[in-house]
């Protein structure tokens, strides 16, 4: 069973929609996203990799809120993740779609930024409760 707290940035509908579209089955989708917001949280934490990226990357944070970071990263982030993971090419794929998709969703988000080099990713910060 999936936590639901790490699928709270992404829009039922946006998952649902990618899902299909990509004929991926939703469950196995919803997983895989939950498995990688784990991983960010785990290793080596949401605010390191985030900082790593601002280094890394020009404007990488597109936006932020108390729950989540928009970030724009180059394709290769989303690569070490698909393999991290294990995921094959058509699941990683939708799990970027995802993301992008979601990004573009947002309307306080500048998506213009996403550029030809960069790949959105969001990234949801652990509560402190």
């Amino acid at each position: 069973m999936t936590d639901v707290a790490l699928l709270a940035p992404f829009d039922d509908e946006v998952v649902r929609g990618v899902a299909g579209a990509n004929s991926v089955d939703e469950e196995q989708l919803r997983t895989a996203l939950a498995d990688h917001q784990q991983t960010m949280r785990d290793n080596p934490g949401v605010e390191d990799l985030v900082y790593e990226w601002r280094k890394r990357f020009d404007d990488a944070v597109l936006r932020r809120t108390p729950e989540t970071f928009f970030m724009a990263v180059r394709e290769t982030v989303w690569e070490e993740y698909g393999a991290h993971l294990g995921l094959d090419d058509y699941l990683l794929a939708a799990v970027v779609a995802v993301h992008q998709e979601q990004v573009l969703r947002e309307t306080a988000v500048d998506s213009s930024a996403i550029d030809e080099d960069t790949v959105a990713l969001v990234v949801s910060r652990p509560s402190s409760e």
